[in-house]
């Protein structure tokens, strides 16, 4: 069985990483930029852009809300890493909330969240 979390750093936290930067490429920020604003490298960026890297789970609206809340802070340099953590951790919430991760769970087996018997993600 995995551990909530792990799924969450597996899927859940790439897929918004993955979002916040189409979303910021989406509105002419460069990759490099993308890149040092978020802290991670050019290639993560690129590999998110590409759909390589957190493809597998689709947030829902309000994620996806969220996530542009996020962006309009992160393009307007008002994101600085206490903001981040408190957005990204509302999101998180959010998409738990939105059943983001069933899909996944029902695809690669038992749901941590679900492990009391009653299975709601399937």
């Amino acid at each position: 069985m995995k551990a909530p979390c792990q799924v969450v750093v597996w899927y859940l936290l790439p897929a918004v990483g993955a979002e916040l930067a189409r979303e910021l490429g989406g509105r002419g920020m460069p990759q490099k930029e993308i890149a040092k604003r978020l802290g991670i490298t050019p290639s993560a960026v690129s590999q998110y852009l590409k759909g390589k890297r957190g493809s597998e789970a689709k947030l829902g609206k309000k994620s996806l809300a969220e996530v542009k809340k996020l962006a309009d802070d992160v393009q307007k340099g008002k994101a600085d890493e206490a903001r981040m953590i408190t957005a990204v951790c509302g999101i998180c919430k959010i998409a738990w909330k939105e059943r983001t991760l069933c899909g996944l769970h029902a695809k690669k087996g038992t749901c941590a969240s679900c492990s009391d018997g009653k299975s709601r993600c399937r």
